[in-house]
């Protein structure tokens, strides 16, 4: 009975080896296919961290800076008050004309009134 127990647990000894060899196979396996899948999704994430700093960079330079529009908000200001001196400029002439053009109206009113 020593001889068959003996014999049953080599069997059994050399089953479980080939187990492992196989476990250890398909570990393997698995280990070459993740590694795989990983390097791809590395690479897919290096490509649109780029296309992402690409897009950043475009954004930064066609923003303008603050400082920018304050100056342009200040030329703004500077040229609206230029206008604004202009128009008072206009309406002083355009009182001044009217002025002279009822001055003449009255002088031509006397001048029918002589004949």
């Amino acid at each position: 009975m020593n001889d068959k127990t003996y014999d049953l647990l080599e069997k059994l000894y050399v089953e479980v080896l080939n187990v492992k060899t196989e476990l250890k196979s398909e570990i393997q396996e698995v280990r070459t296919e993740l590694k795989s899948e990983i390097q791809e999704v590395r690479t897919e994430l290096k490509s649109e961290i780029q296309e992402v700093r690409t897009e950043l960079n475009e954004v930064k330079t066609t923003m303008v800076t603050k400082e920018a529009l304050e100056l342009a908000v200040k030329e703004l200001k500077a040229e609206i008050q230029v206008v604004h001196d202009e128009v008072g400029e206009l309406r002083k002439d355009l009182n001044t004309m009217e002025i002279i053009t009822t001055k003449n109206a009255h002088d031509i009113a006397l001048l029918k009134a002589v004949r």
